[in-house]
């Protein structure tokens, strides 16, 4: 299956390690398990409220998700 760009689902690693750093293993690993059933239901609606996801196609808006505090 090819997905257009603009439903790519991207996750920032600055951003999940720190909304995860107090988290067990456990927890976080449901967690990642939640994002995939979420992104796999495409979703985006949910994903969106996850400080650490960005939904659209790479290049300018993604530097911009990944430099937004």
């Amino acid at each position: 299956m090819v997905t257009e760009q603009k439903d790519r689902v991207w996750l920032i690693p600055q951003k999940f390690w720190s909304a995860t750093k107090q988290m067990s293993a456990e927890e976080a690993d449901k967690l990642v398990e939640h994002l995939v059933s979420l992104s796999e239901l495409r979703d985006f609606q949910a994903l969106e409220k996850f400080d650490f996801i960005f939904i659209g196609k790479p290049g300018v808006e993604q530097q911009e998700a990944f430099t937004r505090s």
